[in-house]
């Protein structure tokens, strides 16, 4: 059985990773034993106001620049995904659906390009925890009526 939810498609629009030169390897150590709070994530959805069930989904990860200890890594990416519901499926709360959803596919896409940068790089791989997107505060998640001019692919 499908999913209501399908992923059309999904690219990075932005994969940095720079290697911190001078780190301690108690540094290190730290920065990976942490928790999400190494880290910034906003997610955004929005819907095509011509047709309410594609949907875009943008997942967005960086380094929190005020976490206490010091980062092996300045990381910033992007993954940005299309999806399409079903016409036949009926939800409460559509946006929320497609944002935790979407949101989950994205991310673990993320995790494993994060974890294959950082594999090449210095000071090991990083392995990004898991996250509930289901108790995203409106803060790190946002909804946008995306326009002709927003996106090319619809």
């Amino acid at each position: 059985m499908n999913s209501p939810l399908q992923l059309e498609h999904y690219f990075f629009q932005r994969m940095h990773c720079v290697a911190e030169p001078s780190i301690t390897i108690e540094d290190i150590e730290a920065w990976h034993a942490a928790d999400l709070s190494r880290f910034e994530l906003r997610v955004e959805a929005g819907n095509n106001p011509d047709l309410e069930r594609q949907w875009q989904v943008q997942v967005d990860l960086r380094s929190n620049p005020d976490f206490p200890e010091p980062a092996p890594y300045d990381l910033h990416f992007t993954a940005i995904g299309l999806f399409c519901v079903d016409e036949s499926f009926d939800h409460d709360d559509l946006e929320r659906l497609i944002r935790v959803n979407g949101a989950s596919v994205l991310y673990s896409a993320m995790r494993e390009l994060v974890a294959l940068f950082t594999s090449r790089a210095p000071w090991g791989a990083v392995k990004l925890p898991t996250v509930n997107f289901r108790l995203l505060t409106p803060a790190e998640s946002q909804r946008t009526e995306r326009t002709d001019e927003d996106d090319q692919h619809y």
